[in-house]
């Protein structure tokens, strides 16, 4: 003969308010699209001397933004590591190897804010998590944001130490390429809805 515990009002509470609780949503500021055509991911860099620059040919933003609402607000950015491209072909090949962006293992590189301030007039700063080859780290994106009834536009840059992600490892330690190279975001949306 098998023994069963009585089911307890108080887990049977419990289990019911479970769907509840995943029912509710959560608050957020209104979606925004982006314009790709309109809108580029790219970076510079310093090779050999040289100044370089580049761009990542195939991202995803999803975008919720209110500039009365910034606690609201959020951003996630996610960029095909394999789409990056300087145009010159003996900067481009080495790029998807394990020395870089390892594209193969990290196909992917996010960005996802965890705060967005008010730094002034159309001003504003993103904090947030950059992971590139499975390290993640804090940085911050100051960037500058203009909307007009539905339209928003928004430019913004920051500079990071590569080594820091550990791209360009191995050989490329010797830093003929600098460390420090400038991510530059350039986007144009429309609101959703």
């Amino acid at each position: 003969m098998i023994h069963r515990k009585p089911f307890g009002a108080a887990a049977l509470l419990a289990l019911l308010s479970i769907p509840a609780m995943a029912a509710a949503p959560a608050v957020s500021a209104p979606g925004w699209t982006v314009d790709k055509g309109a809108s580029t991911l790219g970076f510079e860099g310093v090779g050999d001397g040289s100044p370089f620059a580049g761009k990542f040919g195939a991202w995803d933003a999803a975008i919720h933004f209110d500039p009365a609402d910034l606690a609201a607000s959020s951003a996630e950015v996610t960029i095909q590591t394999g789409s990056a491209v300087t145009g010159d072909p003996s900067r481009d090949e080495p790029l998807p190897s394990p020395q870089w962006f390892s594209t193969e293992a990290f196909p992917t590189a996010t960005f996802t804010t965890t705060a967005i301030k008010s730094t002034g007039p159309n001003a504003y700063l993103a904090e947030g998590n950059l992971s590139i080859r499975g390290v993640s780290k804090a940085v911050q994106l100051p960037f500058t944001l203009t909307i007009a009834g539905n339209k928003a536009d928004m430019e913004g840059s920051l500079t990071i130490d590569r080594s820091l992600w550990e791209i360009g490892a191995g050989s490329w330690q010797d830093h003929s390429v600098d460390p420090n190279v400038t991510v530059k975001v350039k986007l144009s949306a429309t609101k959703a809805g």
